[in-house]
């Protein structure tokens, strides 16, 4: 993905890569150098995995660039050469295509498309995001329609997503599967109960409001009637919009009952401390925060985006929130809080079902659809 180095829908490729190797195959990685020194990428290559890296540049500088470079002639041989050139040179027997958003590659990646349109190495394609206030136009729609119609597997991570695409492609996937995203937990019981008095909200997610919609969430904890509960809001987590939320957090005269907690690397330790988790989010794959909270016994608030009502049964294991709004979001929680002597319950239901549904290979699952798809 090019909008951080990394994140949330980078490990599954990951685990995939590592069980791969694991099992004696050869694994080349593309990914972008501002991604090399993460410490997965540093573990793959010690064990094994060659790293191709591609310079990142702004997708907009990037397109200058190239116009400019089709308008003068000794330049134009070198416009005309991709990053991903190195890629399909090496003749891999399968390529293995992880995007952020389900269009991303035939938004930003045209040499890519022409690459694979024009080769024979079957390749499948793997989309964390999708988003329902998203149109195609024609023209990048007939791309995506051939794109993906070509590809072995399109694996999406959930249901949702991929009745989604359908409907914005207008076309039926037929080669679609769904995968679940690997959990960031070794231990998989129950969180105990925390008993303090005063009720802990959570929210697990980057501070990205434009997917995470914790803003819409500041301004229903401002109602009069939050005013007057007893709670008290953690946010866990980084990105580019903390300062903006620390300021809205002021506007909305909920700053004393918001903390910002920061990066926390182990899950488990955030449950020991919240009751609930709230995901007021615009738009998902199917989010780790929610089944990893679910794992560790807590109910959850969520909206219907993304593969959250595939996760969470209403007032049962949580409560679902029919859009990303204000009003919408405040309903439930609103019907939540009224219900509040009951989460502790329905916390034990949500680590049952999610324990049931759960793919605890998940790496091993997508490798098995690469596997296949090379001998396509």
């Amino acid at each position: 993905m090019g909008a951080f180095p990394w994140g949330g829908s980078e490990y599954l490729w990951a685990v995939m890569a590592e069980q791969a190797l694991l099992e004696g195959h050869e694994v080349l990685i593309s990914v972008y150098d501002w991604s090399l020194n993460h410490p997965s990428i540093i573990q793959l290559q010690q064990q094994g995995a060659k790293i191709l890296p591609r310079p990142r540049f702004s997708r907009f500088l990037s397109r200058i660039l190239q116009r400019i470079a089709q308008k003068i002639i000794f330049l134009k041989k070198l416009s005309s050469k991709s990053p991903y050139d190195v890629i399909f040179n090496c003749e891999p027997d399968v390529i293995c295509i992880s995007q952020g958003h389900v269009y991303d590659a035939t938004f930003y990646q045209s040499d890519l498309v022409k690459l694979l349109n024009s080769t024979s190495i079957p390749y499948l394609i793997v989309s964390q995001l999708n988003v329902d206030t998203f149109i195609l136009d024609s023209n990048i729609q007939k791309v995506a329609q051939k794109v993906f119609y070509q590809a072995a597997y399109h694996v999406f991570v959930s249901n949702h997503n991929l009745r989604l695409a359908e409907r914005q492609l207008a076309q039926s996937l037929p080669n679609a599967v769904v995968l679940q995203n690997p959990v960031n937990l070794s231990d998989l019981s129950m969180v105990p109960w925390p008993y303090q008095s005063t009720i802990c909200f959570a929210t697990v997610a980057r501070l990205d409001v434009a997917f995470k919609g914790q803003d819409f969430l500041f301004e229903t904890l401002s109602l009069p009637i939050w005013q007057q509960r007893d709670w008290q809001f953690h946010l866990y987590g980084a990105g580019p919009d903390q300062v903006y939320l620390e300021a809205l957090a002021k506007y909305y005269g909920i700053a004393d009952r918001v903390k910002f907690m920061g990066h926390v690397n182990d899950v488990r330790s955030i449950w020991l401390d919240n009751h609930i988790l709230l995901l007021p989010s615009r738009a998902e794959g199917t989010p780790l925060a929610l089944v990893e909270a679910m794992l560790c016994g807590r109910p959850a608030v969520v909206t219907d985006v993304g593969g959250n009502a595939e996760w969470i049964e209403d007032e049962k294991t949580g409560f679902i929130a029919e859009a990303p709004t204000a009003k919408s979001f405040g309903a439930a929680l609103n019907r939540a809080w009224l219900g509040l002597n009951d989460w502790k319950q329905m916390g034990m239901k949500a680590h049952e079902y999610a324990t049931t549904k759960l793919d605890n290979s998940p790496g091993q699952s997508l490798l098995k659809l690469i596997i296949e798809a090379s001998k396509k």
